[in-house]
């Protein structure tokens, strides 16, 4: 018999337009890790806000809360909600480990950084009703550590279309706008290949879906260790995507272990075409001359590139739109996606945009922090014609001729997924841009 009840939400607030996520719920994987922390004699129950609804009649005995800075005001009315319960509430995450007395308005406790470090004394705690304002781990987590996350608490159709697993924690980039490096620390941390695969091998048992994505904030980095897990990947016949850098180009014998192990599709933070720039943001790593050699080494092999694009940055001017999105249609990048920069709470760019009178006050309209808002005072533009540039792209580039023209350019085997997903996609994007444009015509920037 189950002797406490948690209740986990990943809270997301759904009358938000996000133009730039899948069309199918993305499998999370923060809540049913921290589920399966949960000793036995627990029940619990975890929701995802992307698919169920938090039942506000339910009485556990405790509440745990994670949630983006965009999402924040309605986790902080979920948190609200039970504390007036007297259900205690802790919340954890990358926006209240940055802005922890904050979160503590409507929390007992919030979790700072890694919540695995502290779980035990957290749960101690509460058993002793001595729960503590803040826990913050000493050390960061030993990924050998890692128990196989709670995905039967999830609906099926979270892992329908797609499976979440982590290899790796930590990034040794030191990018400016970046919020996820302070959260899990500049050193790269490893799963045990073996762990891994036994993993995946265990999904794939239990009937979900074939096509991986690794959550990791850098999968090739290391090259040793994504050697060795991309020659483990390879009998086990799947298809899978992740974030990367432009390094894993470069690596011919690397990419082509990920060709084989089954890569389908990269996330690749190019950010911008003004190399300046890209010193700016401390991504000098990153050499914008060779961007078209990089995009057609991956597409040659097979592999679909999803670009991020990010405008604002100080040496953009006005013509950076027109630049970037002929970049994109000549180039044929599979799915761009464009953003604006944004200074995310626990960001270096927070912190000097802050310092130079330049960020603008949203008087706690986190909301906004998703992107697609000009939220600070650009040294080229104004905010309007940053904000009209960057709707202008977008709708540019998800346009049905945009998208057919830049897949027959330079088609590769995955043309007709990259359709697919150019076009599933575009619903949200063009729903973001007409309500939040309707009086003002969309015209390309001079």
């Amino acid at each position: 018999m189950k002797e406490r009840k948690a209740l986990l939400i990943h809270a997301v607030d759904k009358s938000l337009i996000i133009s730039e996520q899948p069309p199918f719920p993305f499998p999370v994987l923060g809540i049913t890790t921290l589920a399966a922390l949960f000793p036995e004699n627990w029940e619990i129950e975890v929701i995802d806000e992307d698919v169920d609804l938090v039942d506000l009649n339910s009485e556990p005995d405790l509440i745990g809360i994670s949630s983006l800075t965009l999402n924040i005001p309605h986790a902080y009315d979920i948190a609200d909600h039970f504390r007036k319960k007297g259900i205690p509430v802790i919340m954890g995450g990358l926006h209240v480990s940055s802005l922890p007395h904050e979160a503590l308005y409507h929390c007992d406790s919030v979790v700072i950084g890694e919540v695995e470090p502290v779980f035990d004394e957290i749960l101690k705690d509460f058993e002793n009703k001595k729960l503590k304002k803040i826990y913050k781990a000493k050390n960061f987590f030993d990924l050998k550590n890692v128990p196989i996350a709670r995905r039967d608490l999830l609906k099926p159709i979270h892992h329908k279309h797609l499976t979440s697993v982590q290899a790796t924690r930590g990034c040794p980039n030191n990018c400016e706008f970046c919020s996820v490096t302070p959260f899990f620390g500049h050193r790269y941390r490893f799963r045990p290949v073996e762990a891994v695969i036994k993993e995946i091998e265990m999904l794939l048992d239990m009937g979900m879906s074939r096509t991986i994505f690794f959550v990791d904030d850098n999968i090739a980095e290391n090259e040793h260790y994504a050697e060795k897990l991309f020659k483990a990947l390879i009998p086990l016949k799947i298809r899978w995507g992740s974030f990367a850098s432009v390094r894993l180009a470069k690596n011919f014998k690397l990419l082509d272990l990920a060709v084989k192990s089954g890569c389908l599709e990269l996330f690749i933070g190019f950010e911008s075409l003004e190399q300046s720039n890209l010193e700016i943001a401390s991504k000098n790593f990153v050499k914008v001359k060779e961007f078209p050699e990089i995009i057609d080494r991956f597409r040659s092999n097979g592999i679909m590139v999803q670009s991020a694009f990010i405008f604002g940055h100080d040496n953009d001017t006005k013509d950076i739109f027109k630049k970037t999105v002929d970049f994109v249609q000549k180039t044929g990048i599979d799915t761009p996606t464009f953003g604006i920069l944004t200074p995310y709470p626990g960001t270096a760019l927070r912190d000097r945009l802050i310092k130079e009178g330049r960020l603008i006050d949203t008087k706690g309209e986190w909301h906004k922090y998703d992107g697609s808002y000009a939220l600070f005072q650009p040294k080229n533009m104004s905010v309007e014609e940053l904000q009209q540039g960057y709707f202008w792209a977008k709708k540019y580039c998800c346009a049905p001729r945009s998208i057919i023209f830049r897949l027959l350019r330079r088609p590769n085997k995955n043309f007709f997924l990259a359709m697919l997903v150019n076009f599933s996609m575009r619903a949200n994007k063009m729903k973001q841009i007409k309500q939040r444009w309707k009086k003002r015509p969309l015209v390309a920037p001079s």
